[in-house]
């Protein structure tokens, strides 16, 4: 039946026993209702469907059912898909309403309406409201917003929260009037829902209204409307995380206001804090704001103190066996996140001094809970005051090590609990200079046998303060901490043999080959333990000791694990034929064990990859949970966060997606990258098949960890697939037909892979981050394939996304630089924001750029050909503008990047780039300036001196004009900066391709040759080494030449002593070598020489035969001078590198 019925009064019974059923708690019954529902009513009978669901929203006397029916009604109306029989048209509307007649649609409206104005049960009334809203109803509007009865009226404004599109038809000044009269509504529910609905009137600029918002607030708090409380502080917090700086005039009144809540001792604690949310959303969307009121932290830091002492001394803290039982303290740990939150967002110049202040005189109060709090907020504020805590670390440290000793057990958790936080967010530092007075006080705290909670929170502190620590700090220690972690392994709850464990393997890591000692005495212990441990409430304990076991064996090598590898391989295939429940978190630690033995073994673990890939393939191809529920479910009763469930609200509906499962199907992803990487050929026959399942993935919306990870697996995989072919070329053993085949597929697969990732990029316009991993996968992939491998269509593509790129880079940029001109409405958290942006975009652009060099490199006469089309929008990237802001620190990246294309155009295309020079060349030139960031120096000096290499006779005088200022980069007396050493190395490369290539054209050949060798030594741009020590290594065979650079250095040097870095630096440790040196023939230029090939040679950037050349060089030189003269250059190298010469053979 296909047409409306209106007599479908017959019918009733039977849907409302199916709504019935839909409602069960048996899934079998329920099951069956859905198909019954589909099946037997959406498809075939769709108006009868709507129409009997819209009467039963009408006359079931069960208001269960009449709610259920309103939701049931749009959820059929507005699904798609029942079917696929429009397969051919995928966008053509496929919705039940799309398909129903006009007069059920009719019925419909007039049923729900008439609902609207007749039901009595508020929950009930909300959802047909709801409907409404989403059949966008504006005679309901009419019907309730002028209705004497109250209850219509608040509909009104749900109606609107529901569609506040509903409102763009209208006067802005009149609904703004509307508004304005309804927050003074005398009924509480109605200027509650007002105020609900009233975040979309902000896009119109209606501030006015926010005062009235808050008189509402008010108002409610004085009812002790706590309910509607709650839910108006929610709905602006939601405001104020969108639209900070328009709620600037009421911050103080909003700072009051929530101080006002948190001391009223009859409200609940979830509305207190609810309502302190409010303020700490406030503070992460605009700092700055929050910052300029002078008493924000001095209000909310107290608060969030006074809320983290809030803590009991339970029994059951000391006695639990599985801290997964644990109940937090809610409150407290409430006050924790808050106080961190805050910290992160303010930081610490504000908050630090008013929060110790406060946490210094908590630390010796005679409350212990006082004592833990003070010790909790320590490690809360660390992330966020990292700059200014960082300078007082030393007293940080020590003011927490003394509380080790406190008589307190929950004070010395709380102890362990800051060290290992700092140890996290202090790295390395607090490692290096601090690893002393720590471990003294830590290792210690592992034996607090009456309190085994102690014992394994600092057991877990040593797993912080581990992960960042170099083996030459942990190896005094090992021993004595080895000792101490496998006592714990003894310990009779398994909380702590399971944080032992997870210790040890950290340690472990740390440690590397100084762990071999004790390989012997932990290893059989941890076979033991994965063949002994049986039964399900062991698999945590069995998952960490399968991360130990290989932690371990990755860190003493594979000689020495070998004899156990076997053993070990064994097991893990038990445990896995074992796994049979999805969430076994067994699976988690099996899959990252798996790849690390593949690591560590190599080529020898391939006849273990079908073993492992047939669950690895399962975890990558799991697909997403959903759910869909309305508002005013209770989500936490059926989808348990603890399962990985999160929830957002959208369209007046809470959409929930499991992400546990998601987090298992990225971690699958990653370790296919480690197989791929490391068994090289050997996966290849699983490549394709992977390929398959991850290039869908690069869309992947509900995860960016799975989209980056297949991301990165695709140039792996494509590798894998290649060199296979290669070797199998190479090899006798495989067919010319089958190689014939594989060279067909891999060509075949990079023509899916091109597409796939290039129509990615315009959904990702905004996620630059992500844009920057799809172009670093595209260009390795270009790389892999190598010489021709794009089409002309391919070329297309990837042309009209790099020209799509620039465009919005552009608009990113000059939004950029109107906000920075933007007066006063300009803060201090926006220079942050804009700076986070111009690095994300910058290493983006970077990504593009290298993928424009592939191209241009493999493909080099159809990227010219295409290059003339987005050179217009090229060069917008030096205009006057942003030229400008590339002098400023933190600025533009547009000049550097526009720098570096052309860089590469001129390396790669050759003399073809003179073509292009009118649009960059001067540029260049005047680039080179000092008052640019030293990266655009840097790019500016690689340009000309690729210019001097490749670039042919017609850049003759463009060089040679660039001299003047690749001078002022050498000697600018901060040349060798950390900031700008890559700039003057790069300066100085550009001058021996000068001197390389173009000598002839060069005037005062002295004087060039003299100041590239002022710019030695390059030892940090390993790539521009080689050109400059090749060079010296020529100089070196010439006794003439060598003579005069020595000569006139020396005089350079003695008529200006101060320039020079050495001896600036050594000038009072060997004055009276200096001096020796200074009097003698060539001695300064001698001196600057042999320092020049130490360092080149303690750096070990050379390759071996080149590096060998120089020492022998440097020998003959030193051998040649005079005993008084070798002694006083020996003497100024300084001893460290005099070892390490003697190490390497050299000396």
């Amino acid at each position: 039946m296909n047409s409306a019925n209106p007599n479908v009064e017959h019918l009733l019974p039977v849907l409302q026993s199916l709504l019935q059923n839909l409602l069960s708690s048996d899934n079998a019954i329920r099951s069956q209702a859905e198909s019954s529902l589909n099946q037997e009513w959406a498809l075939p009978q769709p108006d009868n469907l709507l129409v009997g669901l819209s009467y039963i929203i009408n006359q079931a006397p069960d208001p269960n059912i009449r709610g259920f029916a309103s939701v049931l009604l749009r959820r059929v109306s507005l699904k798609e898909n029942f079917d696929q029989a429009d397969d051919q048209n995928p966008d053509a509307n496929t919705s039940v309403w799309f398909r129903v007649s006009a007069d059920t649609k009719n019925i419909v409206k007039t049923c729900l309406l008439n609902s609207l104005e007749n039901e009595q049960v508020p929950d009930v009334r909300n959802k047909v409201c709801d409907s409404i809203s989403d059949f966008a109803y504006t005679e309901a509007l009419l019907l309730c917003s002028s209705s004497p009865n109250p209850a219509l009226r608040e509909s009104a404004y749900r109606i609107f929260a529901g569609h506040p599109l509903i409102l763009s038809e209208q006067d802005p000044s009149a609904v703004k009037n509307g508004f304005l009269n309804a927050f003074q509504d005398p009924e509480n529910n109605a200027s509650i829902q007002v105020l609900m609905v009233s975040g979309d009137l902000l896009r119109a600029k209606l501030e006015p209204i926010i005062p009235q918002m808050l008189s509402v607030l008010e108002s409610i708090l004085q009812l002790k409307d706590e309910t509607g409380l709650v839910e108006c502080l929610s709905s602006l917090t939601e405001l104020v995380e969108t639209y900070p700086t328009k709620f600037r005039a009421v911050l103080p009144n909003l700072l009051e206001f929530v101080s006002i809540i948190y001391t009223n001792p009859e409200l609940d604690t979830n509305t207190k804090q609810v309502a302190l949310e409010l303020l700490v959303t406030f503070a992460e969307a605009s700092p700055g704001l929050c910052r300029k009121q002078s008493n924000f932290c001095e209000k909310l830091i107290p608060i969030a103190l006074d809320m983290m002492t809030q803590i009991e001394d339970d029994e059951a803290w000391y006695t639990i066996d599985d801290l997964d039982d644990t109940e937090e303290d809610e409150v407290a740990s409430f006050g924790e996140q808050f106080l961190d939150r805050l910290a992160c967002s303010i930081g610490g110049k504000q908050l630090l001094p008013i929060a110790f202040n406060l946490i210094s005189p908590m630390l010796t109060a005679p409350e212990w809970q006082k004592r833990h709090a003070a010790l909790m907020a320590i490690a809360a504020i660390g992330e966020g005051c990292h700059k200014i805590m960082k300078k007082e670390l030393a007293s940080v440290i020590n003011l927490i090590c003394q509380n080790f000793k406190d008589p307190h057990p929950r004070v010395r958790y709380a102890s362990c609990h800051a060290i290992g936080q700092l140890s996290t967010d202090f790295s390395p530092t607090i490692q290096d200079k601090y690893h002393s007075v720590i471990l003294q006080h830590l290792i210690p705290a592992m034996d607090d046998v009456q309190f085994p909670r102690v014992q394994a929170h600092a057991a877990a502190a040593m797993v912080n303060f581990s992960e960042e620590a170099r083996k030459s700090v942990i190896e005094p220690y090992l021993d004595v901490l080895f000792e101490r972690l496998m006592k714990l392994l003894t310990s009779n709850k398994q909380y702590v043999q399971e944080q032992s464990i997870t210790s040890i393997a950290i340690v472990a890591e740390s440690a590397q080959d100084l762990f071999r000692k004790h390989y012997n005495t932990i290893f059989p212990q941890l076979i033991n333990a994965l063949q002994s441990a049986q039964g399900k409430e062991l698999r945590l304990f069995r998952g960490k000791t399968m991360e130990c076991a290989t932690f371990i064996a990755s860190a003493v090598g594979y000689d020495t694990f070998k004899n156990d590898s076997l053993n070990l391989i064994d097991i893990f295939s038990r445990i896995q034929s074992e796994v049979v429940d999805d969430d076994d978190p067994q699976i988690s630690y099996l899959i990252a064990a798996w790849a690390r033995l593949c690591k560590i073994m190599g080529t020898e673990f391939l006849p273990y990859l079908p073993t492992v890939m047939v669950p690895l393939l399962k975890s990558a191809s799991l697909q997403p949970d959903f759910a869909v529920v309305d508002s005013d479910v209770d989500t936490s009763i059926n989808y348990s966060s603890e399962d990985g469930w999160e929830f957002t609200s959208i369209s007046g509906q809470q959409v929930g997606i499991r992400t546990s499962i998601l987090e298992e199907k990225c971690t699958a992803i990653e370790m296919i990258v480690c197989y791929a990487r490391e068994l090289g050929p050997g996966f290849e026959p699983y490549a394709k098949q992977v390929l398959d399942l991850v290039l869908p993935l690069l869309k992947f919306y509900f995860h960016e960890g799975v989209k980056y990870a297949s991301a990165a697996a695709i140039p792996k995989l494509m590798e894998s697939m290649k060199s296979y072919i290669v070797q199998s070329s190479n090899s006798n053993t495989v067919s010319q037909q089958v190689i014939a085949a594989k060279t067909e597929e891999f060509k075949q697969t990079w023509g899916l892979i091109s597409a796939a990732i290039l129509k990615a990029i315009p959904n990702e316009m905004d996620n630059f981050p992500y844009i920057s991993h799809l172009f670093q996968s595209f260009s390795d992939c270009v790389e892999i394939v190598g010489e021709g491998c794009l089409s002309d269509s391919q070329l297309d593509m990837f042309f009209e996304r790099v020209e799509s790129i620039l465009t919005h880079s552009i608009e990113q940029i000059d939004s950029r630089i109107a906000r920075l001109k933007s007066g006063e409405d300009y803060e201090e958290d926006e220079a942050r924001e804009i700076t986070e942006e111009e690095s994300e975009e910058s290493e983006a652009m970077d990504s593009l750029s290298r993928a424009m060099r592939m191209v241009l490199k493999t493909c080099p006469n159809g990227f010219i050909s295409r290059f003339d089309k987005i050179i217009p929008t090229l060069v917008q990237f030096s205009k006057p503008e942003y030229i400008a802001r590339s002098k400023v620190e933190d600025g533009c990246y547009a000049l550097q990047w526009f720098l570096c294309v052309f860089d590469d155009l001129i390396e790669l295309a050759g003399p073809v780039s003179w073509t292009y020079s009118q649009y960059f060349l001067q540029t260049m030139i005047n680039s080179l300036d000092l008052s640019f960031r030293p990266d655009v120096r840097q790019g500016a000096a690689f340009g000309i001196g690729a210019a001097a290499q490749f670039g042919g006779s017609a850049y003759s005088n463009a060089v040679v004009q660039s001299i003047p200022g690749l001078a002022n980069m050498i000697n600018d007396p901060e040349a060798r900066s950390d900031d700008n050493i890559y700039a003057t190395e790069n300066a100085t490369s550009a001058l021996v391709k000068i001197l390389i290539n173009g000598a002839s054209s060069v005037p005062n050949f002295d004087q060039v040759l003299l100041l590239w060798f002022t710019g030695l030594p390059i030892i940090n741009d390993e790539d521009e080494a080689i050109y400059s020590y090749n060079y010296l290594l020529q100089i070196l065979q010439d006794n003439a030449t060598l003579h005069k650079l020595l000569a006139n250095y020396s005089a350079q040097e003695n008529a200006n002593l101060p320039r020079n870095r050495y001896i600036i630096e050594k000038a009072s440790e060997h004055s009276s070598q200096l001096k020796y040196l200074s009097e003698i023939s060539n001695g300064l230029g001698i001196l600057h020489l042999v320092n020049i090939l130490v360092d080149v040679l303690v750096q070990g950037i050379l390759q071996p035969e080149l590096a060998d050349k120089l020492a022998s060089a440097l020998k003959s030189l030193v051998q040649s001078c005079p005993e008084e003269t070798q002694s006083a250059l020996w003497v100024c190298i300084d001893t460290e590198k005099r070892h390490s010469l003697s190490s390497l053979g050299y000396a």
